[in-house]
């Protein structure tokens, strides 16, 4: 009937046909009504996270079963179709120290957040509304960045660590934006964080330009550093430098780079390499220890530089001394740090998706990985060796970047 759609619970499904549903055992099965998702208090999903920590060198990220959430106010539900691998998502890594996780633990436990669900990027369809959703509807597709609730509330931390590794997730409308036409829910779902990250930091920088501006990006090959070389050329830089792994170098340019570094054999603090007071801007996206004085060095009176914070609730970002920065009066500096509020947004969002559609900003998925086979793509990130993004679908797909 057209009434009804097939919805199928379980480790890399989602709505299947009846040919892959034999092939499999051990899934939930429920009819509901094609035009709206209502969540029963009893209804279970699978999610990805961590459901115990015996020590932060230790941590393993794993599928289990849980509630389906409901949506709150402003809130809408998404049956979620991509989402993707962020450092931030790492919470281990990025908390830094066992007394903090203890403490975020604790918190998660008590506001009943855990197991801890991990992801902040999502891509898929509305298929409920709370009260008071004005702007979005169920049946629309939407991605977003799902991270605003308050500081301890079970989902979040700091405003960072979303939810999305879920095959249902609630989000803020004010956080969701209808998803580029342009894109697939994998690539879609891969895009929200490090494409607002950039858009965020190229605007602190100056963006948009006009006029001849030169912007050396350190770090092109990540997720931030290939969207941001992308963006800063749409919005009017007349020349990038970006430095990276020399067997990447075609990669860079094909995303519009116009000189490339090897930073194997070439320093870019050397004179010799990136002249000084020569750059307009500085994006940092490598967050190595002495770039903020080095960038000082490199840029014209009245430059900028922007460095992303590293960690929570310790930024550690590598801004510059005090002594370099007094000798630069009119050179700034800032760290960012993206949340709800600072870049994080559904207007940010719909800027991108003008830039999406019109071709001028793409995603590069280096692999991607259903939701049973998480940790895969967990040790991947973890390399610190990806090229783009790590996607995350959670279903099984038919994609040789795919990991098994």
């Amino acid at each position: 009937s057209s009434l009804f759609r097939l919805t199928v619970f379980g480790p890399g499904f989602s709505d299947v046909s009846m040919r892959g549903l034999l092939g499999r055992a051990g899934l939930l099965m429920l009819w509901i009504p094609a035009d709206s998702f209502v969540a029963d208090a009893d209804q279970k999903m699978y999610a990805a996270g961590l459901s115990r920590v015996s020590s932060l060198a230790e941590a393993v990220v794993s599928v289990f079963e849980t509630t389906v959430p409901k949506p709150g106010h402003s809130e809408v539900l998404v049956q979620v179709e991509g989402s993707s691998m962020n450092h931030l998502d790492l919470l281990w890594h990025v908390l830094g120290s066992q007394p903090v996780w203890s403490t975020a633990e604790s918190y998660w436990r008590l506001f009943g957040g855990f197991p801890k669900i991990l992801g902040m990027d999502l891509a898929g369809t509305v298929v409920d509304v709370g009260p008071g959703v004005r702007k979005l509807s169920i049946g629309d597709k939407v991605w977003a960045m799902n991270a605003r609730e308050a500081e301890w509330d079970g989902k979040v931390l700091g405003g960072l660590t979303g939810h999305a590794w879920a095959r249902y997730v609630t989000v803020n409308e004010g956080s969701a934006g209808l998803m580029p036409s342009s894109l697939n829910f994998t690539e879609a779902g891969a895009l929200p964080l490090v494409a607002q990250t950039s858009l965020k930091a190229l605007k602190l920088l100056g963006a948009p330009w006009s006029g001849n501006v030169t912007v050396l990006i350190l770090g092109s090959t990540g997720g931030t550093g290939h969207v941001a070389i992308q963006l800063a050329k749409a919005m009017g830089a007349t020349t990038v430098i970006a430095t990276g792994s020399a067997i990447h170098s075609e990669f860079v340019k094909s995303l519009g780079a116009d000189r490339f570094i090897d930073y194997h054999t070439e320093d870019w603090w050397n004179a010799s390499v990136v002249s000084d007071f020569s750059v307009d801007a500085v994006y940092d996206t490598v967050l190595q220890e002495g770039t903020g004085d080095r960038a000082f060095q490199k840029l014209k009176d009245h430059g900028r530089y922007v460095t992303l914070c590293a960690g929570i609730p310790s930024c550690g970002a590598p801004l510059p001394s005090f002594t370099t920065t007094v000798s630069r009066p009119t050179v700034r500096a800032r760290r960012l740090r993206c949340i709800y509020g600072t870049c994080a947004s559904a207007a940010a969002l719909d800027e991108l998706r003008s830039y999406v559609d019109a071709r001028m900003l793409r995603v590069h998925l280096d692999a991607i990985t259903p939701l049973a086979s998480i940790q895969h793509g967990v040790d991947l990130i973890s390399s610190r060796h990806v090229v783009g993004k790590v996607a995350v679908t959670m279903d099984g797909v038919d994609d040789p970047r795919i990991i098994v």
